[in-house]
């Protein structure tokens, strides 16, 4: 059967509800997404951000050869719709183009964003959590922004290089008018992950209706890649996980640890030492980025149609 090129896209924001819609739209019938259920696979193969070769993502989580692209698509069909969901499209300069020159000119694009202060924290927390990000403190990371930008300060195992600058990529309004100018307003449609979160089923309905699909099956949403608090000693362990998943009896070895011993480890961890990440912000320091950010809240509002003066209280 002949490629089929993808006709929509999910490109973000990350953090904003991404993943569940990825889940409610794999179990509809006119729908394909690439799927994996190989652990290993399971995000290259959701999310292979073919298309965003300027934000510094490795190979190792990514696909850059065509060939490999294409092929996540050979169970397509004939489903009428077959799409892609990338979250860190959104931030990418190139994305829109290349998405519009190798898929045409009627392909539809779905956005999902929350608060622009709220998402920098959660992205953070998210990247320390699967070790893309070395720094715990949210502050202390916020003001590294600059010179990660420019390649340092940056841990040799991130695979997120050009991803880390949290003041830029929150920036909403000008990602959202680039895919505007690229694909115009009619083929670009802009949700909030608090709408997602209050009325999951009329969200589901207004996708169903851009995508010109049947809304019956897009009845609920579940929650997914929520993360509790981080451990002091996240970081490593997970760096041992990892590198013991990827050679030979690893993920036996690791099975073979006594969990007894392992529970009063991180019960001892978590009472004598300050978490790595709690997801929290400081007050203060919360209070300070929405006045720096009203501005550009004000600008995506208009934007986008929407009164959002509630995310600047």
């Amino acid at each position: 059967m002949s490629f089929r090129s993808p006709n929509f896209f999910v490109v973000g924001a990350p953090k904003c509800g991404t993943t569940a819609l990825y889940h409610a739209l794999l179990r509809h019938p006119e729908v394909f997404l690439p799927h994996s259920d190989e652990p290993g696979k399971y995000w290259i193969s959701k999310e292979p951000h073919f298309f965003a070769d300027d934000l510094g993502i490795e190979d190792w989580i990514r696909l850059s050869r065509e060939e490999d692209y294409r092929a996540l698509f050979s169970g397509a069909g004939d489903r009428p719709r077959v799409g892609e969901v990338s979250a860190l499209y959104l931030f990418s300069s190139s994305a829109p183009r290349r998405i519009l020159d190798y898929c045409g000119d009627s392909v539809r694009i779905i956005i999902l964003l929350r608060p622009p202060v709220d998402w920098m924290r959660s992205w953070h927390h998210d990247c320390l959590r699967y070790a893309h990000e070395d720094i715990g403190d949210f502050r202390t990371a916020l003001e590294a922004g600059p010179e990660r930008e420019e390649g340092r300060e940056l841990h040799h195992q991130c695979g997120f290089k050009g991803c880390l600058n949290y003041r830029k990529l929150a920036r909403f309004h000008e990602s959202v008018e680039r895919y505007f100018e690229v694909f115009g307003r009619e083929r670009v449609k802009v949700h909030l992950l608090e709408d997602l979160n209050r009325d999951p089923e009329g969200v589901l309905r207004e996708v169903a209706s851009f995508l010109g699909i049947s809304p019956e099956p897009l009845s609920s949403i579940e929650r997914q890649n929520d993360s509790a608090v981080l451990s002091r000693t996240h970081l490593w362990e997970f760096r041992i996980r990892r590198a013991l998943g990827n050679r030979p009896l690893g993920n036996r070895l690791f099975a073979a640890i006594p969990r007894g011993p392992l529970r009063l480890y991180r019960k001892a961890v978590a009472r004598w030492l300050p978490p790595l990440s709690d997801k929290l912000i400081d007050p203060d320091l919360r209070a300070a980025l929405i006045g720096e950010f009203r501005p550009e809240v004000e600008k995506l509002g208009r934007l986008i149609g929407r009164d959002l003066s509630h995310w600047n209280e």
